[in-house]
This record gives C-alpha cells, structure tokens and sequence, in this order.
C-alpha cells in the first residue's frame, strides 16, 4: 500500500508528464509558424507553399537555401500545406490568422488574395520605405498584387498562354508549318482543314477552342473585350467578350457541339493531354506545357504562336501567377524578416532567377530575357508578356473564374445564348460584391 506522501509525488510526476506531451504537441501540429529569435540571435521564419514535389518543389528549397545563405540573420522555413484546390490554400491560412497562429510568408494566387485581405498585412508603408513600386515590374504583376490602393503582396511569377501548333499536321494538311495562323478567320480555316472524322467519328481535331487554357478569358481579351470598367465594375458581358463566347460556341456547333462537349469533358492531362497525345492538331495554352511535352512525347514537332485575334494584330495574353503575401499578426523582427525575403524573392534578379527550375517567367522584365530570350518556342510569349492581362481583383474573383469557366457549356446545352448567359453571369457576380462590400462596411 501506497504511503500518501508517495502517491503525491506520483502525481506531481504525473502532471509534469502530462505538461511536456501537451506542449511538444502542441509544437509539432502547429501548422503555422509564430517565428522566433534563436540564441545567436537569428530570426525564424516559416514560410507556406503548396509545391512538395518536382520543378515547382525544387524551385522553393533552391530559393529558401539561398536566401538563408546571404541572409546570416534570418532563417526561412519552408512548410508545405495542402491547397483546398487549384492553386489555393486561403482558407487554411484565415483559420491560422483567426487562431493567433498564421506563417510569416505565403504564396498564393495573385487573382484571389482581395477576397480575404482582411487576414493580410498591407505593404504601402514598407514598400514606400523600401523604394518598391510597380516601376520595378510588368503592369499585369503588379496591377493583380493591389486592390483599391492596397498593396496585398509582391509579385512572384507569371503563367502565360500562346496557340500551341502540331508541325506534323499542318503539312499532312497542306498548311504551312512555319506560317501559323494570326486571325480568326484563318484560325477557323486551318481547323476546319486539321479536323478529321472516319465513320461518323472525329479522329482528331483541329481545334476546340476552350481546351487547354483557351479560356473565355483568353478569348475574350483577343477579341478585345475587358472584364471590369474604368470604376473596377465587372463587365462580363462586354459586346467584345459576348462576341468571343459567340465564336467559340459556334464553331463548336459547326463541327458538331455534342461531339465537342463529349471529347472535351474526357480530357486527359499530362501524357493523356490532347494536344500532346495528337489528338487536338492547335489549342490554347500555357508555358508550362512545353516541360510537360518534353517530358511525355519529346518527338512532338511543334510551334508556339500568338493567340489570334480578329485583326490579326494587338496580340494579348492571358497572365496568372503568384503572390508573397504576409498575413496579419506577424510584427517586429518576424515582419522586418519576412518583409526581407519577400523583397528579395520579388524584386531582385537574384531571387527571380529560379524561375528556370519551373519554366515559369519571372515579374521583372530582364530576368526573363536573360533566362528564356534564347529559346526559340519562348518567344511568342516574351513578346506578349508586356501586353499580358490579369484577371480582375475583385471582391468575388473566385466566383467570377468559376462563372466565367462554364459560359461554353451552358451555352451549348441550350441554357442561353451567350449574351444571355454573359447577362445573367454579370448580375451574379456583382450582386455577390454589394454584398461582400456591404459586409465589411
């Protein structure tokens, strides 16, 4: 039998047990950061990203290492958490801000960022300090990075989009492989010409304009459409943006919209990809594509063009990317060290040139002359990357891309004509704007 001044101890034993197991628990689930000055008097912080493998891995551990090597005094973390989908990982990042516990750094996808800007630090004063201003960066870099005044984030990257052509096709057809199409009208000619049906089946065509990246924002913008007004009101239903879902609805229904809508709700990716599998002879798409047709059929015979327009001038391109943000409660010395690497990573060639791990092109005009300028399939797109569009930063961009993304199927499924779709998907969106607006007032 136990002596009760033993079963004290036991206790007192116990409890301390029971501290240490919730304190190393709570350390270790912690998915934020809460940075920290260490002994030698180094700053820690963490850093979110949503790259664990491949290229886009590689180019974060790369960056990281040498940023802490010409940083002694900071040391960045890097942390990879899950995206909610797509390229996201906003809500996770609200709920670490709402729980006292955020990471210091994180990148995210520029065009959504203003929809949750109150869990961000707003950057005016420290960009204003530091001398970094939209002068340092494409207009499309830093007009996706601000809201109202706002500066939400730096920019980090861009995602470009170009007509990818099938070499090999063009001359089984009799087109010129090194004469692409530049208007719409012989985009339309070149297609009709690529596609091909045998028995009542389409064994490859020529065209489908919404695969790949052919967006309606691509399009759209091609066309000579804006998506928001001079007062950042959305406009959806831009005569030049209906004329576009116009276009690529009909052309669709000219070769058969059943047909198109099957094949296109199939699509593959990577090695299943149409366009480098040879079963889509032209499409829309992105830069990245030229890594992965590299890697999945590297004797595909290819060209990259400009995405035509109806004039066949005033070349665009439909831009996206990524922003370093810094979200609300990291202060002191982990602000001054996260301010640190996100300036360095956005606004120095020394931090942009990783973007060749990842074949992305970097926000800062001369890097990218330096790192593609020599490669022949790039250049179609350095040559547009001044013009390029972003999406609109609004207070419901997420619902604007995702209205936006079925206009051709609702279109063709006998929901609407497209200026009856453009209508109703306008008045959806900015309602769901006086709403969020009316909220934060």
């Amino acid at each position: 039998m136990f002596k009760p001044n033993c079963m004290r101890l036991l206790s007192l034993v116990f409890s301390i047990f029971i501290l240490f197991f919730i304190i190393g628990c709570s350390t270790e689930e912690g998915s934020g950061t809460n940075g920290e000055q260490s002994e030698d008097d180094v700053t820690q912080i963490t850093y979110w990203h949503n790259w664990e493998v491949g290229p886009g891995g590689e180019e974060i551990q790369q960056s990281v290492a040498a940023f802490n090597e010409s940083h002694p005094d900071i040391e960045v973390e890097p942390v990879y958490v899950a995206a909610d989908g797509g390229d996201s990982v906003s809500s996770k990042l609200v709920t670490a801000v709402a729980g006292g516990n955020p990471p210091d750094v994180m990148l995210a996808s520029r065009y959504g960022i203003a929809e949750y800007m109150d869990s961000l630090t707003l950057l005016n004063d420290l960009a204003e300090r530091d001398g970094i201003n939209q002068d340092i960066y494409y207009d499309w870099a830093w007009g996706e990075s601000t809201f109202e005044g706002d500066i939400l984030g730096l920019p980090y990257d861009g995602t470009s989009r170009a007509l990818y052509y099938n070499k090999d096709h063009f001359e089984e057809a009799g087109l010129d492989p090194e004469d692409p199409p530049t208007t719409i009208e012989e985009l339309e000619e070149a297609a009709l010409q690529l596609t091909k049906e045998e028995d009542g089946r389409f064994t490859q065509y020529g065209l489908i304009p919404w695969l790949g990246e052919g967006w309606l924002y691509s399009w759209g913008w091609s066309f000579g459409g804006e998506f928001v007004d001079d007062s950042n009101q959305v406009t959806a239903n831009n005569p030049k943006v209906v004329e576009a879902l116009e276009w690529m609805t009909d052309f669709a229904s000219e070769i058969g919209a059943e047909n198109v809508l099957s094949f296109a709700n199939s699509e593959g990716s990577e090695a299943q990809d149409p366009f480098i599998s040879e079963q889509v002879s032209m499409v829309v798409q992105g830069n990245w594509i030229m890594e992965q047709i590299a890697e999945y059929n590297p004797d595909l015979n290819y060209g990259v063009s400009y995405i035509p327009t109806p004039t066949g001038d005033d070349f665009t391109t439909f831009l996206g990317g990524r922003a370093l943000i810094i979200p609300k409660g990291v202060e002191g010395d982990r602000l001054e060290a996260a301010w640190e690497f996100v300036k360095w990573l956005s606004s120095t060639e020394e931090g942009q040139r990783f973007k060749e791990i990842k074949g992305e092109y970097s926000v800062i005009p001369e890097v990218n002359e330096e790192l593609f300028g020599d490669i022949p399939n790039h250049q179609p797109f350095l040559d547009v990357l001044p013009n390029g569009k972003h999406r609109p930063v609004v207070l419901a961009g997420n619902m604007m891309w995702d209205e936006l993304a079925k206009a051709p199927d609702l279109v063709l499924d006998g929901q609407g004509t497209p200026q009856e779709i453009l209508d109703r998907i306008n008045e959806t969106i900015n309602n769901a704007i006086d709403q969020e607006e009316a909220r934060r007032e």
